[in-house]
């Protein structure tokens, strides 16, 4: 039922497997969630100096577990 009577003569066709754009791509996925990764690390390690010290840790209203920020 295929409308194709033989496979002879039929070559490979590769649509942009060679280019280098699909790489360049992972490697700013790659940067990017090392970078989410840094600052959450940093933030994290802020908040948790803030709190001890017992600082507010942002403006605005305390969240669960901060001091007051009056």
């Amino acid at each position: 039922m295929s409308p194709i009577d033989s496979w002879d003569g039929v070559d490979v066709v590769f649509t942009g497997a060679g280019t280098a754009l699909p790489v360049i791509f992972v490697i700013i996925a790659l940067a990017m969630f090392i970078g989410f990764l840094v600052r959450m690390v940093l933030h994290e390690n802020h908040a948790y100096a803030q709190i001890v010290a017992h600082q507010p840790v942002e403006k605005g209203p305390a969240a669960e577990g901060e001091p007051s920020a009056f």
